[in-house]
């Protein structure tokens, strides 16, 4: 799930825990994956297990030596079966000796700690939301560099100093951030009108896994968009306040005591790597949790758990702040998905018809989509220059 995953892994080192991130998928995990699957399950699942089992299939691998980080989930989404699943299947295959860390949001995955308390939750959440920020200049960016690879050159560069960073305590990580939002500052760039602003919202592994999302942000950009990811750090945040929701409604004190502390020293660190890009990111687009969940009531109660929420609330607050489109992306029979696609022609009514494209994926190549991603980049371009949302890219990205 994008590079935040290396800073949560670089803060399992700092802590003494070998933890790597595996390869983006590829055919070869589908392959993997659907040779143990039916293939009607969650396409994430699919790809994550084929993930998992071509791991252990590599030769010199020793399964006492092996954990697999799959997070359990409470609610109505078929994810928190995923670990359950792998444990069946890692068992019928001999590979009892195979652990898998599943941490759940119950507890706002409190779990994750592995006995080091908050040091880790310190060190991980930096890693995440900074990477988050750093992909978000990146972003803002490249669709205006002058010289293209420019802007990937100083993302790899900063992606690097960020990890190590991590790996040695995280206490220089929001002066590497200040650093790489300069770095970014000097790439030279065109002072054309702003393109299309393309917010890609949904599922959270679909929307962030480029392999199994059909490559779309990459695609939107090269039909002449500037591409707008929801971050990761969403999913933290709404972790503590579930878990603050659901202590209350269980009477649980200590509960309420720990999800308060959570977010409350949460919102300290991303206050501090928020001001490391202060004046040098569109943060405008950046959404708070309480305005989600007070957003989204027309079309969804709060208290549904898992993705909606959080998709449609986010939604009405980017369309307020001027982007020109949404795609939103889920793996082919998501329920939590097909909720918002059920949802989403209202939404437009009620927002002057913005464009909006919904693209499921079952990891089949349909031909079709990019036909549809052009057709719909045609019209967010239409609705730009109707809303006046074209200012100049010098006066937005700076």
């Amino acid at each position: 799930m994008r590079d935040g995953a290396l800073g949560l892994a670089a803060a399992s080192r700092s802590c003494g825990i070998n933890a790597q991130v595996l390869p983006m998928q590829d055919e070869k995990d589908l392959e993997w994956g659907r040779k143990y699957t039916s293939s009607r399950e969650c396409f994430p699942m699919i790809c994550t297990t084929g993930s998992f089992i071509k791991k252990l299939m590599e030769p010199g691998i020793d399964p006492k030596k092996v954990s697999f980080f799959m997070p359990d989930h409470n609610g109505p989404c078929r994810f928190g079966q995923y670990n359950r699943f792998q444990r069946i299947l890692f068992n019928r295959l001999g590979f009892e000796d195979v652990s898998i860390v599943a941490p759940s949001n119950d507890n706002s995955y409190a779990g994750l700690s592995g006995g080091y308390g908050n040091r880790f939750r310190i060190a991980a959440v930096r890693g995440i939301v900074s990477i988050d920020l750093l992909r978000k200049l990146q972003l803002e960016t490249r669709p205006y560099e002058l010289v293209k690879g420019d802007t990937d050159r100083i993302y790899k560069d900063y992606l690097n100093a960020i990890v190590k960073s991590i790996e040695e305590g995280s206490g220089t990580t929001a002066e590497v951030l200040h650093q790489a939002a300069l770095a970014f500052q000097a790439i030279p760039r065109s002072n054309g009108s702003r393109k299309p602003v393309i917010a890609v919202v949904g599922e959270i592994f679909m929307r962030d896994n480029a392999f199994c999302s059909g490559f779309v942000a990459d695609r939107l950009e090269a039909l002449g968009a500037e591409v707008l990811m929801s971050p990761f750090r969403e999913w933290i945040t709404y972790s503590t306040y579930r878990y603050w929701r659901d202590s209350v409604w269980k009477g649980d004190r200590k509960g309420l005591r720990k999800a308060g502390l959570q977010k409350f020293f949460t919102n300290i660190l991303y206050h501090q790597l928020d001001k490391a890009i202060d004046g040098m990111a569109d943060m405008d687009k950046e959404v708070e949790l309480q305005e989600m969940l007070e957003y989204c009531g027309p079309y969804i109660h709060r208290d549904y758990d898992g993705d909606p929420a959080l998709n449609l609330g986010n939604c009405v607050h980017l369309v307020e702040q001027g982007v020109s489109g949404i795609a939103n992306i889920l793996p082919f029979t998501c329920m939590p998905g097909t909720v918002v696609t059920s949802l989403s022609s209202a939404f437009r009514k009620d927002h002057d018809n913005i464009p909006w494209v919904n693209i499921a994926y079952d990891g089949q190549e349909d031909t079709g989509i990019e036909t549809r991603l052009q057709a719909f980049i045609y019209q967010a371009k239409e609705y730009a220059e109707r809303k006046g949302l074209t200012k100049t890219a010098e006066a937005m990205v700076h």
